[in-house]
This record gives C-alpha cells, structure tokens and sequence, in this order.
C-alpha cells in the first residue's frame, strides 16, 4: 500500500444498516468533502471500508437481475452504491490516482441509467462480473497511493472569520409616573436571576460488551481463519472451518463494543459473499477471471482489517 502526502479532508467512514451501504459523501460543506457519520480513524480505513463494499454490492446487482425475483430498483440501488464507493476511494486516493477512478464512475453511472430503464440485457452479467474483477485487482490497497492523513479536501473553505460581538442593547427607560416628578421615580427592583438550570442527566451509554467473550472469540476467529486458508490453499474441504470462522464472528459481533459493531457485520457479509461465489470453497467464480490467488487475497483483506480493528488486546 502506497501513501501520499497529506491531501483531504474527510472526516470519514461507516455505520452501516443491515445492508451495509456506503454512508452519503458531502461534498463542499464547511469542511470540505466528507462521509456523513464519522467513525474511521484514517484515510487508509476508510479506503478499506469502502473497497470491501465492491464485492458485496456486484452480488447484490446480480441476485437482484435474476429472473426469479427480479427487482430492477435493487439492482439499480447496488450499482449506485458501486459508484458511491468509488467516489469515496477517489477522494482517499492520491492526486496521481483519482483520475484513474474517473472511467469506472463514469461506467457504474451508465449501467445504473440502464437498469433503471430496463435497457440491460446480452452480455451485461458477464461485462459486470469482469469489471469487478478489474476494481478489486487495480483498485486494490495495495495498488493504490492512499493520502496520509486527513488535511484539507480539494481546497477546503478557509475558516471564516468570527462573527462580531453583538452590540448591547441599552436598558428601557423607566416610564414616568404620572404626578410624581421625574427626579423622584424610584426605579423597581430588577427580579433575581433564577437559578442555573441543572445540567442534563447524560445518556445511557448504547449497550455494553462483554470484553472476556469478545477476546475468546476473536482468538477463536483468529485460528479459524487461518485454518480456512489453508484448507483452501491445500484444495481440502473447507466447510468445517468456515462454519468455525462464521460463527466465532457472530459471537464476537455480539459481544464487542455496540458502535463497532456495524463494521464488523460488513466483513461477516464479506465472507459470507467469498463462500457464495466459491460454492464453499470448492471452485472458482463462474464466468469470471478470478484465480485461486484472488480469493486469498480477499480473504487477507478481511482478516487485516479484522485484526487491525477488532483485537480486544490491542
């Protein structure tokens, strides 16, 4: 993974729904471009959160052309979600890389306009199976220059200066009272200020985490992904570790902290959508130029990414 030179401002990524969605980009608002909730703590994070959604969103816009239960509006939905994604590893990317993004935007934008009039049709699937295939492998963290840092976004609005001090509004005239002269008027007593409110009570915290649980989890998840590998390395039969790496992540995912827990359903679903495309670890993706190497790879990812964020040790 290449790193540049401190280049955005983005105060980044995810908080997903069940669907794991990319969150919404700002672009051009008081600080510049931006993701819209804020929990990764580096533009390297983000870039991650948001390459990982590629995969997932290329099975949705498959299962959602599919004769059987077909919904053009949810295929259209993952396509935009696609180009989403993209949008947001454009801005994370280094000033060399962006325009490499530009074509594949402009793609994902052209078949979301298809689907939604219903023009897809021939050779569609096969196009989009192999134009993921191209993402995964140029767009990767790997091969791509990544900013260092969160600065300021494509030209950031300078901070505007502060506003004046409000000019003080001189107190009301007593009124005269009628019959007595002005001199004499004695002035009423100004009422005692009432008392400060209290503060409010701070809210509840959202859940707790069983932090025991979620370290014997994860070290189960931490074995059972390495068996995973290499019973897929070795061509044997991977059912029995993926069900081991499956269920320790649910179990970790119930017992760590409440706000991480979207992140982590992501890369459940990750797995989940390598096993669907293998049909278990037993062959490779039909119709696509993926090679064994490439499934290792996105396996890697997941477990870089779970390692990095999810070790209750660290």
């Amino acid at each position: 993974m290449k790193h540049a030179f401190p280049a955005i401002t983005l105060f980044a990524f995810l908080g997903c729904s069940d669907t794991a969605e990319i969150p919404s980009l700002e672009l051009g608002g008081p600080g510049g471009a931006r993701l819209m909730n804020g929990q990764a703590r580096t533009p390297l994070e983000a870039y991650e959160n948001a390459y990982a959604q590629i995969h997932r969103q290329h099975f949705n816009v498959l299962r959602n052309l599919e004769a059987r239960g077909q919904s053009l509006y949810g295929a259209r939905a993952a396509l935009d979600a696609i180009v989403q994604a993209l949008e947001t590893m454009k801005i994370l990317a280094g000033p060399s890389d962006r325009p490499r993004f530009d074509p594949y935007i402009a793609r994902y934008r052209g078949w979301s306009a298809d689907v939604g009039a219903n023009r897809w049709g021939g050779s569609f699937t096969q196009d989009l199976e192999r134009s993921e295939y191209e993402l995964k492998s140029k767009f990767s963290p790997d091969n791509v220059e990544i900013v260092a840092d969160f600065a300021s976004a494509r030209g950031a609005p300078a901070q505007s200066a502060p506003a004046p001090a409000a000019t003080p509004v001189p107190a009301p005239a007593v009124p005269s009272t009628p019959g007595v002269p002005d001199d004499k008027v004695v002035a009423p007593a100004r009422p005692a200020p009432a008392p400060p409110a209290a503060a409010p009570a701070p809210a509840p915290a959202p859940g707790t985490s069983n932090a025991a649980a979620a370290r014997l989890f994860y070290k189960a998840w931490d074995r059972s992904h390495d068996d995973l590998l290499a019973a897929y390395k070795a061509k044997k039969d991977s059912r029995v570790p993926y069900e081991d790496v499956a269920g320790a992540l649910r179990q970790l995912h119930a017992n760590t902290a409440p706000e991480k827990r979207a992140k982590l359903q992501i890369y459940i679903d990750y797995y989940a959508g390598i096993h669907e495309k293998t049909k278990g670890f037993t062959t490779l993706p039909e119709g696509e130029k993926i090679s064994e190497k490439d499934i290792i790879d996105e396996l890697d990812v997941a477990a870089r990414v779970i390692r990095k964020e999810f070790n209750p040790d660290k």
